[in-house]
């Protein structure tokens, strides 16, 4: 019985040990398995940091972009729009070249600003009451909104301009569309760079015509108008869509070019043609 009741409480002693070894081995396991677990959330922490600075930091920079370039770009080109619409509108000379542009491609889409032949009279006789009333556009409300727009373009086209990339850009326009005539180029820059030419030329003219000299009234630099509009359109509601992305509360409006529109009005009055000259019967109607 004591023999039986010694090796009993032999038994208890080695299952105690056998427990305390299995706690022990229980804490170490633990331990280590609370250590990987630390260190997995250690690089989720990390990981979950860098995506945040990398979209405070896309944030940050969009926000630039949106107060120091593209927004105030978009605002002022889209003004210099209307400006210019409003002043043909008024003065009878129409936009035809530019309805002619929608539908062309290549060199066709570069093209001066108003309609040679309607600016002629103004060469002729420049003392006139019409002469004088698109000097005074020019001089007072174009010139200063051109100026804005060239500063912007000189000052962040290389920093804050997200432009799409060639691939992109020759997807969306063939290859002669897009080429500078001037120098051959079809960077996306060359759009914006010749724009700025365009308004160089212009300060040159408006400076003439303080000396009394009008025998020119536009640059004859060529600008691709309709395909710069795109381009800056495209500027901004890229910056507003990633802007959307990081912020919430940011609506996005997009500027959609209707490039339909035109084609069908054409197939209404069965060509270009005839679809400006209905244009040309309202204006001098």
């Amino acid at each position: 019985m004591q023999e039986e009741c010694s090796k009993f409480a032999m038994d208890g002693e080695t299952l105690a040990v056998i427990l305390g070894l299995l706690t022990v081995i229980g804490s170490v396991i633990t331990y280590f398995i609370q250590r990987r677990q630390d260190k997995i959330d250690e690089v989720e922490s990390e990981k979950k940091k860098a995506v945040e600075l990398d979209r405070d930091q896309a944030l940050e920079r969009v926000r630039i972009q949106m107060s120091g370039f593209v927004g105030p770009l978009h605002r002022l080109w889209k003004t210099q729009s209307v400006v210019t619409r409003s002043y043909t509108k008024q003065a009878g000379h129409g936009m035809f070249h530019f309805v002619k542009a929608v539908e062309s491609k290549g060199l066709a889409h570069w093209f001066v600003l108003f309609d040679p032949d309607s600016l002629q009279p103004f060469i002729d006789n420049p003392d006139s009451f019409e002469a004088q009333l698109y000097r005074n556009c020019i001089s007072r409300s174009i010139k200063q909104l051109y100026t804005r727009i060239r500063e912007l373009v000189l000052m962040h086209g290389s920093d804050l301009a997200d432009m799409p990339t060639q691939e992109e850009w020759l997807l969306k326009y063939d290859r002669e569309s897009v080429t500078s005539p001037f120098n051959g180029s079809l960077n996306v820059n060359v759009i914006l760079d010749t724009y700025v030419a365009w308004t160089l030329e212009f300060d040159d003219i408006v400076e003439s015509w303080g000396e009394n000299d009008f025998r020119r009234m536009q640059p004859n630099t060529v600008v691709a108008w309709l395909i710069a509009n795109d381009l800056i359109d495209q500027l901004y509601d890229n910056a507003k869509m990633k802007e959307a992305k990081y912020n919430k509360h940011v609506k996005v409006h997009r500027n959609i070019l209707n490039r339909d529109a035109v084609s069908q009005m054409t197939r209404r009055f069965g060509s270009t043609d005839e679809m400006l000259n209905f244009f040309d019967e309202i204006k001098t109607a």
